[in-house]
């Protein structure tokens, strides 16, 4: 095998082990095609990467509400201190199948 044909085998590669680890954490995915609306308070904020989120208790149960990654979160004028732990929050979107 040519060293051009290594290197493009190589690349193609990378590139499907990426794509593969983007897949498996954007749990939209397999997300159900339902609206959901929650409605609860706000116990974790979360800014980082790869997505900001916000951990939810709602009817006794804890949720993740998983946001853009920060830099859109930010964008969009949610940053640091717009929302804290004991805010009241409600959240629309779409919830995992699995939930």
């Amino acid at each position: 095998m040519s060293l051009f044909a290594r290197t493009a085998l190589v690349g193609v590669v990378l590139i499907a082990a990426g794509a593969g680890a983007a897949l498996a954490h954007h749990g939209w995915v397999w997300a159900s095609d339902e609206d959901f609306v929650l409605e609860g308070q706000i116990v974790e904020v979360y800014l980082g990467n790869p997505h900001a989120s916000l951990k939810v208790t709602a009817d006794g149960n804890v949720w993740t509400v998983e946001l853009a990654p920060p830099s859109r979160t930010a964008a969009a004028g949610f940053v640091e201190g717009v929302a804290n732990a004991g805010d009241a929050v409600t959240a629309y979107g779409h919830r995992s199948k699995d939930m």
